[in-house]
């Protein structure tokens, strides 16, 4: 089943949650500016790579993301890596559909691309260049889609020119987009500019769903309300579980954030949900179930 099929029916569709924070924890040391593409580096680090996909398919997650959240060329050549942007990208998917096959599970599990921000996602003033975006994002993109995902999520996206940049171009490969913005308060994304612009700037480009993420759960809620009144297309979002200080502890149990996002389902009317920064399989299995 496509993912068009799938958002045509009248289920939630359940991404994973997260990944940085799921290696952290499994002995993983992320540390910057590779962040979570440490684990493609090593054997080691790619077996538990395939756990934590595997874990998420076995919760019952539909949609697993790739961990390409830093595997573009600009990440890359700050460890003079850059020539291994497509190997990491193709083994980072790679490992997703080893994860898949592992798992043995009859319903279909779709792969997303992760498309992030060039530079820190919570930097946006380091945000480069129109020109300089819109190489490195057109040259991952290529890597992801040559890798076989079949699906885009831009995600954590400060600003609306990368967003749009990114989502533009993604829209040309005919693979649904998802995209998703990460906001500073219910009105703005980090950069300061409105979650409005951003959403009537993203609509021009028809993406398939516009999702909040990234943004601490105890605030999400007025974030996806924000989202809701902006736009009639499906929305979804994953939320931040994290203490602050970015460990790879969190207090919200994974049946409170299933009750949280049940929550704004109902309210908000969410298509896409899933788990950001220190959510685990279990916080997934719980939404599940609940």
């Amino acid at each position: 089943m496509t993912f068009s099929e799938r958002l045509s029916q009248p289920s939630i569709i359940i991404l994973d949650g997260a990944t940085g924070s799921e290696l952290e924890a499994r002995g993983v040391k992320t540390l910057l500016p590779l962040w979570s593409t440490v684990a493609l580096l090593s054997r080691e680090g790619r077996q538990i790579l395939r756990s934590i996909h595997r874990d998420y398919i076995r919760a019952g997650a539909e949609i697993i993301t790739a961990n390409t959240f830093r595997t573009n060329y600009r990440a890359l050549k700050k460890e003079s890596m850059e020539p291994r942007a497509f190997d990491l990208t193709r083994i980072a998917v790679d490992e997703v559909r080893f994860a898949r096959e592992e798992s043995k599970v009859t319903s279909p599990v779709l792969i997303a691309g992760s498309v992030a921000p060039v530079e820190d996602c919570y930097s946006p003033e380091l945000v480069p260049t129109n020109e300089e975006l819109f190489d490195e994002q057109r040259r991952h993109i290529d890597n992801l889609y040559n890798s076989g995902v079949d699906i885009f999520l831009i995600e954590t996206m400060n600003t609306i020119r990368e967003a749009v940049i990114a989502l533009e171009y993604a829209k040309q490969t005919e693979l649904p987009v998802l995209v998703s913005f990460i906001c500073k308060d219910p009105e703005h994304l980090l950069s300061g500019e409105s979650l409005e612009n951003a959403v009537e700037s993203c609509e021009l480009f028809k993406p398939d769903v516009i999702l909040i993420n990234c943004v601490e759960v105890n605030l999400m809620e007025r974030n996806l309300e924000a989202l809701r009144s902006l736009t009639s297309l499906p929305i979804g979002g994953y939320a931040n579980i994290l203490k602050k200080g970015y460990t790879a502890e969190s207090d919200v149990t994974a049946q409170d954030y299933a009750k949280r996002v049940k929550d704004w389902i109902n309210r908000f009317q969410m298509k896409v949900v899933g788990g950001c920064c220190g959510t685990t399989p279990k916080h997934i299995q719980c939404l599940i179930e609940a």
